[in-house]
């Protein structure tokens, strides 16, 4: 038997499916999820500067880290993507459609089971579905192949502003780290 997941923390009358990547609260549809990221609260914390380091050394921001995504889910707070939603205003119905087309088939036929329903849905089976409708989106002429197009190259840029993030907070924290060496050998050579 399926363990069930806690209902939906927006309608409270389905079962949760998507997990906010704040909170970890469970909403059962785009429309819940929207309401609950629209009226989430603030719960970030600032990061606490490690012990022996100066204040003033760790204070200082990593160029412009404010404006920097930390994770692919910011994506939607940002300017390109809300510019992408006036250009394309289905955008996010297509993006739904292609995120339905990976998630396993609802048991709501019971009588007409076809061979291919009776076999188990495994997660390559909802990718190879995405896959299968996103080359099909690729191949229609119009605005649904630029919208995807366009957002997917949208995807790429945050992904690679995050990894320069990461790249500038391992370098920051390396940096720091040498300091807090070099401190600690000069306080045992005296």
């Amino acid at each position: 038997m399926a363990a069930t997941r806690p209902p939906c923390c927006i309608c409270t009358t389905v079962e949760g499916k998507y997990k906010c990547p704040r909170c970890d609260k469970l909403t059962c549809s785009l429309d819940c999820s929207r309401e609950h990221r629209d009226n989430h609260p603030v719960v970030e914390e600032k990061p606490k500067p490690p012990k022996g380091i100066d204040v003033a050394v760790s204070a200082q921001p990593v160029a412009s880290d404010e404006q920097r995504p930390t994770r692919l889910s910011d994506i939607v707070d940002s300017a390109e993507y809300k510019t992408l939603l006036q250009r394309y205003p289905d955008l996010e119905k297509y993006l739904w459609s292609i995120a339905t087309a990976t998630d396993p088939p609802k048991a709501s036929h019971v009588g007409n089971t076809s061979r291919k329903a009776n076999q188990p849905w495994t997660h390559e089976a909802g990718m190879s579905n995405g896959v299968q409708l996103i080359q099909s989106i690729k191949s229609s002429p119009g605005d649904v192949r630029d919208a995807i197009r366009e957002f997917s190259d949208l995807v790429s840029i945050f992904k690679t502003r995050i990894q320069v993030r990461d790249d500038q907070i391992r370098k920051q924290r390396a940096e720091e780290d040498a300091q807090i060496i070099s401190s600690l050998l000069r306080e045992e050579k005296s």
